[in-house]
């Protein structure tokens, strides 16, 4: 019997493509992966919507309805041709991975509410590894020191087996976003922030949630350690002193930088 393939992600270049898909079968459901080198494989309208790629991959690629995890497809010499399982489906280092936290498949997640990804992230393409990575880094490396000022880990997410940590998901916090009437308490957790050696480098009032006990700060996926290489301990201050005095400004602003997607 065929599978049933869902459009889940895709990441387009002008020339290419990256598709992610759910695959169902009768008894077991799973996700492959799609590298389309030539856009023009597939008609331009058609290149976006989910039901469309899936159509035409599957005219245009006879082994689409068999089991494989990763597909390349390209042209050659006027002919549309593939490879099958040429590369392996990204995944998060392990030296970042807690062994303590619990693993949950993606695709058992129901996400009802997404508040820019904050309460579950997930990186579904390889290029976005990098910055979960720093993140995931940053909230280790805090609470390893004893800050309480992020997020706990409740969850890490998976596909296909809990060796492929893709995301994770965070505690809610509960509170309202960061606002000018917030600054002078956000300025005292943003000075406790940096004395544990991290720079948040993305602060923006819709990445401090002020909570019963205080603000509290999220996606610290452009964080700076003072452990990084080639950083000295004058530059980390100047950065430390650049961002307090932009706190105040980032609180007042009203052009939604930073606004999650509702």
């Amino acid at each position: 019997m065929e599978p049933t393939d869902t459009l889940l992600s895709l990441d387009m270049s002008p020339h290419d493509c990256y598709y992610r898909f759910r695959r169902d079968f009768n008894y077991i459901s799973t996700v492959i992966y799609v590298h389309v080198r030539d856009l023009g494989i597939i008609p331009q309208d058609c290149q976006t919507y989910g039901p469309d790629v899936i159509k035409e991959l599957g005219k245009a690629v006879e082994v689409w309805n068999q089991q494989w995890t990763t597909l390349t497809v390209f042209r050659r010499d006027g002919k549309i041709q593939w490879l099958q399982d040429d590369w392996k489906p990204h995944s998060l280092p392990p030296h970042v991975v807690l062994k303590d936290v619990p693993c949950v498949n993606v695709l058992d997640l129901n996400v009802e509410r997404l508040l820019k990804n904050r309460i579950f992230k997930n990186c579904p393409f390889e290029f976005e590894l990098e910055y979960m990575v720093r993140e995931l880094r940053a909230y280790n490396m805090l609470r390893e020191r004893g800050c309480t000022l992020i997020p706990t880990i409740s969850a890490y997410v998976f596909e296909r087996s809990d060796n492929q940590i893709i995301g994770f998901i965070c505690e809610e916090f509960k509170g309202d976003f960061a606002g000018p009437d917030n600054y002078a308490e956000c300025k005292r957790s943003l000075l406790q922030l940096h004395s544990y050696g991290l720079i948040h480098g993305d602060l923006n009032k819709f990445n401090i949630i002020i909570t019963a006990n205080g603000p509290r700060f999220f996606d610290l996926e452009k964080s700076i350690f003072d452990s990084d290489i080639g950083l000295s301990e004058h530059e980390f201050s100047r950065l430390q002193e650049e961002e307090l005095n932009g706190l105040e400004k980032a609180l007042r602003d009203e052009e939604g930088w930073g606004k999650p997607w509702l």
